[in-house]
């Protein structure tokens, strides 16, 4: 027997469909979770875009067929669905985030924030936030890009619907399937091109909502049928099962979980085994709370996982579901119900100033945060510590367009990480790196055949060009020395720098030298320590270790660990032996008496786990003479 309908469940409304969304939310909570419990949990948002695509193309096509139809009540009501609960979430997690975060997690937590308060998180998350390598400052607000396919989905599609009707109204259905089969092979095309975009973005995701939409536009609903019913149930659970992190996204394999949705909107009712089993009780209280707890468990989660060094104990993990849990009741009973019902903002101009005004909170942090103009609890700290990311830290070239250059900073990150310091010392110079890539003469970090790598190895030839072009007396080369290496020409992996390829790099540098016009000064700057050197717990640097609840951070650590301490010998040897070549020890100021230091007079000698602050690179440019260094 089909269960009744819930209390205030409007016309039409199928309990089987409130358990199905439950048997979407939970794996997409319990993947978010614990990953690695079930690694395709994430295909639950799948299942949500087919059902979206089921339900409001049913809602347009059946108000088009009575001659009721308003694109202005339609918005409306996604407006009410949607906005009400987002904004409260996304003011929760504003000031959550304001109160843990580090600066440098916070302004990438505002881009997230400013994308979400608009809609186009899913745009700003392609652009170069992986779903699940993704930047600490991103994870709370991840979720969001479903958000912003469908509100996009919302805006778009009734406009098409209302063209084709009327254009033709039988051409539903067929519209919605051509466009459908067009976007899924788009995304199989897309997938290994531009993975990013493919997953985040609507043209790659249309194909699911299509999928939902052209169950709605059946010209005559099949007949209940349990058997397929069930297969549908089957096909979604093999889905969460067979698919991973690795799997393309979207692909084939998220055919078990669509089609499997597909199949029970079809086929389910009260009057089937898999309808009634959907309808129990617990599935349909969860399923009306879904989009209550999709909205608040990832900041739930994100944030306990921030505070905590390791992976979170099953106690905590628990209660922070739990949490999640609760957090989306009480969005369900306070502000979705009474603002859907109107109970609350009846009137549109009222509901649509209100949802307007939360929003701009958010959305003036986003861009705050995003511009630095606001900073984090933790950047009094960061700034008395002198820890901030210094401006520019990481561009990877500035050449002066005119004027004489002294110097030309060479290298990586490693090199620009002493710019602003070099140029305060030493007056006008220029950058030229390439972060992540040490390359010299015939040998690099990167084999060739990727674009990383084709631009990892140019970089000597660039120098060769600079230093010509502009007459510049004295380069700096700056690296992270420690490193695997590969022959440039033939891809060959020659070991790491700091063992069996040292040889190879010693001999790649004089080569490189020896491309520099006569006279020209070499100035190596050693291998700095390096802050993660101290352990997995300062990866991210002294205040990301800060943010742990439940460790104590150091402020210095055994040179034994620090990073380069094999190979900066090797340099120095080369130094030694070469009278073009100056070498310049980068540990030697900033570790003192057998232990490197994290916190040194005050003063943080890292922003990250990598990169030095500006007083720490002041420190090692402090060991030349300026005289050496002449324009």
């Amino acid at each position: 027997m089909q269960q009744p309908a819930l209390p205030g469940a409007p016309p039409g409304h199928r309990p089987e469909i409130d358990g199905l969304r439950a048997l979407a939310i939970a794996p997409v909570v319990l993947h978010h979770a614990a990953p690695t419990v079930l690694p395709g949990g994430f295909a639950g948002v799948d299942v949500f875009f087919v059902i979206s695509g089921y339900l409001i193309t049913g809602i347009i096509a059946g108000e088009l067929a009575a001659g009721r139809f308003s694109l202005r009540h339609f918005w409306e009501r996604r407006l009410r669905r949607i906005v009400p609960a987002l904004a409260v979430m996304l003011l929760a997690a504003m000031v959550a985030g304001w109160a843990i975060l580090t600066p440098e997690d916070f302004a990438q937590f505002a881009k997230a924030l400013l994308a979400s308060s608009v809609f186009a998180s899913n745009l700003h998350f392609a652009r170069g936030t992986g779903y699940f390598d993704s930047d600490a400052g991103a994870l709370p607000l991840l979720h969001t890009w479903t958000l912003g396919v469908e509100e996009q989905f919302y805006l778009l599609f009734p406009l098409l619907v209302l063209g084709v009707w009327r254009w033709r109204q039988d051409a539903l259905l067929p519209v919605a399937v051509l466009l459908g089969l067009g976007s899924f092979a788009l995304a199989l095309w897309l997938a290994p091109r531009w993975p990013l975009a493919a997953f985040y973005l609507l043209p790659t995701r249309m194909w699911e909502l299509m999928l939902g939409a052209g169950c709605a536009l059946l010209p005559r609903p099949p007949r209940a049928d349990g058997r397929l019913a069930a297969v549908g149930i089957g096909l979604i659970l093999a889905g969460f099962a067979l698919i991973d992190p690795d799997s393309p996204a979207p692909g084939v394999l998220f055919l078990l979980p669509t089609i499997g949705t597909a199949l029970v909107l079809l086929f389910a009712n009260g009057q089937t085994h898999a309808g009634r089993w959907l309808a129990i009780r617990p599935l349909t209280l969860l399923g009306l709370i879904s989009f209550g707890l999709y909205l608040w468990h990832q900041p739930v989660l994100a944030f306990a996982h921030y505070v905590h060094f390791g992976p979170l104990p099953p106690l905590a993990l628990a209660g922070a579901v739990a949490v999640s849990l609760g957090l989306g009741g009480l969005s369900y009973r306070w502000i979705e119900q009474p603002v859907r019902t109107r109970r609350w903002l009846a009137r549109p101009a009222l509901l649509v100033a209100v949802c307007t005004a939360v929003l701009a909170a958010p959305l003036a942090v986003g861009v705050a945060g995003y511009t630095r103009k606001l900073l984090p609890h933790s950047g009094a700290e960061a700034q008395q510590l002198a820890g901030l990311k210094p401006r520019g830290a990481l561009y990877p070239q500035v050449v002066p367009p005119s004027g004489a250059i002294g110097f030309v900073l060479f290298g990586d990150s490693h090199a620009g990480q002493y710019f602003q310091a070099a140029t305060g010392r030493f007056g006008a110079g220029a950058l030229l790196s390439e972060n992540g890539c040490l390359s010299a003469d015939g040998v690099s970090n990167w084999p060739a055949g990727t674009a990383k790598g084709d631009a990892c190895h140019a970089t000597p030839d660039a120098l060769i060009a600079l230093v010509q072009e502009r007459r510049i007396k004295t380069v700096i080369w700056a690296q992270r020395w420690d490193r695997k290496l590969y022959e440039t020409a033939s891809g060959a992996a020659l070991g790491r720098s700091s063992d069996k390829a040292a040889p190879a790099l010693l001999a790649a540098i004089t080569r490189t030298i020896d491309r520099l016009p006569p006279g020209t000064r070499v100035i190596l700057l050693g291998n700095s320590p390096t802050a993660w050197a101290a352990g997995p717990h300062m990866q991210d640097g002294w205040l990301r270790c800060r943010a742990y609840r439940n460790i104590d951070c150091p402020l210095s650590y055994p040179d034994t660990l620090a990073e380069g301490r094999a190979v900066n010998p090797l340099l120095r040897g080369l130094a030694a032996r070469d009278p073009r070549v100056t070498y310049i020890d980068a540990a030697a100021p900033l570790c003192r008496a057998g232990r490197c230091l994290l916190v040194q007079d005050g003063k943080l000698n890292y922003w990250d786990g990598s990169h030095l602050t500006r007083a720490a690179a002041g420190r090692v440019l402090a060991q030349i003479d300026p005289a050496v260094i002449l324009p």
